[in-house]
């Protein structure tokens, strides 16, 4: 096989030596622009609810609950303008947008992707499951020691250990110490 031919190697996300995962160096500024978008969309969406927010209180601005959420969306909304005026510097919204369709399809194979669908598909069973039919502290032990397990940070027993011993420092902390109710 000639060197330039890259290899599958089974679930390995690995070309000739090269993390596919890890970005090109020129690929960070069109990833630059998608997260200048993708924080654009937050912030407004932010600014959005938070109006809401302001004009249910029935109460001056700057008292209401949407004042902070407002101003810190209204600075993110500035610093991803700065973002994307700096992305889009040294080269054309057409390269960037050529840039993100040529990358999306090896995004969605790559083994970064699916590792991020399955920790969320982790925390939509611990929000939608866990938390409703058992009691916060097991839910939560599930939870870590679902973690730990998923990243391979430890064995077993260790990943156990300190599922339990963190869930426990919560609640004793929280909710023996401060008396702040848990879910």
């Amino acid at each position: 096989m000639a060197e330039d031919e890259s290899t599958e190697i089974g679930d390995s996300d690995v070309d000739n030596g090269r993390d596919l995962n890890t970005p090109e160096p020129g690929d960070m500024k069109h990833l630059d622009f998608v997260t200048s978008v993708v924080l654009m969309g937050l912030s407004i969406g932010v600014i959005i609810v938070s109006r809401g927010y302001y004009l249910r209180s029935r109460s001056p601005f700057y008292a209401s609950p949407g004042f902070m959420p407002i101003i810190l969306a209204s600075a993110l909304f500035l610093l991803t303008l700065s973002l994307m005026y700096q992305s889009l510097n040294k080269s054309s919204l057409k390269e960037c947008l050529g840039r993100i369709r040529e990358g999306i399809p090896r995004g969605l194979k790559s083994l970064r992707f699916r590792n991020t669908v399955i920790g969320l598909a982790i925390f939509a069973v611990y929000i939608y499951v866990l938390i409703r039919l058992l009691p916060f502290w097991l839910a939560s032990i599930i939870l870590l020691f679902a973690c730990f397990m998923f990243l391979k940070a430890a064995g077993v027993v260790k990943s156990a250990i300190i599922s339990i011993l963190s869930v426990a420092g919560i609640v004793l902390l929280f909710q023996i110490i401060f008396r702040v109710p848990m879910p």
